[in-house]
């Protein structure tokens, strides 16, 4: 119990960054629950639904959750998410509680406070992994943070009230405690992967892969001792067998099942250019935050031609920091997350029209790698030898990524500000 409060304990060098974190998270919360409270306050399903979901357009997020916690049933794809309608259950008995005390539902404040609290935490944990981990200086991790939440579908997401925020803590969870076992020269017990897997692979069952695949490159050897092996086989079995038996008990044989986000995929150049490096980290203004299930075309371009500079900056220092760290385990273990989701989006073609929503899952790795470049750069400061130990690029390369987390934290405000105080359509 004491090594889990640790886990969760604010350092005095992480209390100021923090502190700044929460109140940003605090304003976006504040502007997505007020444009919404009139409708829930007085929640009578499905007329209220009916009307909030007219006005609800996220991209391709679901706000099932609202729903779910306000009057509780299944609601999502038990296949994809086989335990989170179960997650939301206590979280449904305090909706409940402070809906017979004040006579409101306040499923918004609800949702919004584990929201908070996974977002918030998700801060922490990269903050961490930057500093602990790949060993940058505490302004560097600071910078690298920000930027990471500056990013368009990693600042949606921690808002809306969907899987993803719930998602990105858990991975990063995972991440912090891989790198602390890699750094400390220890391994991942028995029984803190299943606990690991048990809640990703319960919110989304995918990314159950990414916490086996963390614990192998941990473990190494050792995770394929016999007892370690079978029961995460057995693990993952009664994961899968309980959403498909739960899915088969509640689901209406008339509905489309986990294929339908399987389909004709755009253009595999234009996916990755506009939308898996693009919208991901910019919004396009044009359509901003439109459904492809809805008018919103698969690939838009861009207004300012600038913003295409922007992403190959930091494409191109993303590859430069992957080659700076490409002798860290740690590094090639994030580089494995970031592949798992290129492999299931971009060639397999799972939700490749909306890639860009799924960006929690991988988008971690590139501030992982820019640390990386950081890093060598410290490195080789104090080896005279070296032909980059002058300041110079140490100061170029703050100023690239000052420059860039300024510009998307206030492009990002002024669309998102505008977008959420939108008039309600009656």
């Amino acid at each position: 119990m004491a090594r889990l409060f640790n886990l969760f304990r604010i350092r005095r060098d992480e209390l100021l960054p923090a502190l700044v974190a929460l109140l940003v998270m605090l304003v976006f919360h504040y502007l997505i629950i007020s444009k919404f409270y009139c409708l829930f306050a007085d929640y009578y399903r499905p007329e209220t639904w009916r009307t909030f979901m007219r006005n609800f357009h996220m991209s391709g997020f679901d706000p099932i959750t609202y729903d779910v916690v306000s009057s509780w049933r299944m609601g999502y794809n038990i296949i994809r998410h086989p335990l989170l309608p179960f997650f939301m259950l206590p979280l449904w008995a305090v909706n409940q509680l402070l809906w017979w005390l004040t006579g409101v539902n306040c499923t918004q404040f609800v949702v919004g406070a584990l929201l908070l609290f996974c977002s918030f935490y998700s801060f922490i944990f990269l903050h961490r992994i930057l500093r602990e981990v790949v060993g940058v200086s505490l302004a560097v991790a600071n910078l690298l943070t920000a930027l990471f939440f500056a990013f368009a579908y990693v600042l949606v997401a921690i808002i809306v009230p969907d899987h993803f925020c719930l998602s990105l803590f858990l991975l990063l969870l995972t991440l912090y405690r891989a790198g602390i076992h890699l750094r400390r020269g220890t391994t991942f017990s028995l029984a803190e992967v299943l606990l690991l897997f048990f809640f990703t692979a319960g919110v989304t069952l995918s990314n159950g892969l990414l916490v086996l695949w963390v614990a192998f490159m941990v473990n190494k050897r050792s995770f394929f001792r016999r007892r370690f092996l079978l029961s995460i086989i057995a693990a993952g079995c009664l994961m899968l067998a309980l959403g498909l038996v739960v899915n088969k008990l509640v689901s209406d044989p008339r509905d489309k099942q986990v294929t339908e986000w399987v389909d004709e995929r755009p253009p595999l150049m234009g996916t990755v250019i506009e939308n898996f490096f693009g919208e991901s980290i910019q919004l396009h203004r044009k359509h901003i935050l439109g459904d492809v299930l809805v008018t919103r075309p698969a690939i838009v371009a861009y207004t300012w031609k600038a913003q295409y500079a922007v992403e190959a900056v930091l494409v191109a220092l993303w590859l430069l920091g992957v080659w700076c760290g490409r002798r860290s385990r740690y590094l090639w273990l994030v580089m494995g997350c970031m592949g798992y989701s290129v492999l299931l989006h971009l060639i397999v073609g799972f939700a490749a029209n909306e890639v860009y929503i799924m960006a929690c899952h991988w988008i971690y790795a590139l501030p992982i790698c820019y640390a990386y470049l950081f890093a060598s750069l410290q490195f080789c400061k104090n080896h005279p030898s070296s032909t980059i130990a002058s300041p110079f690029w140490g100061r170029l390369e703050g100023a690239i990524f000052f420059a860039i987390t300024a510009y998307l934290w206030i492009y990002h405000s002024i669309l998102l500000y505008r977008y959420l105080t939108w008039p309600l359509i009656k």
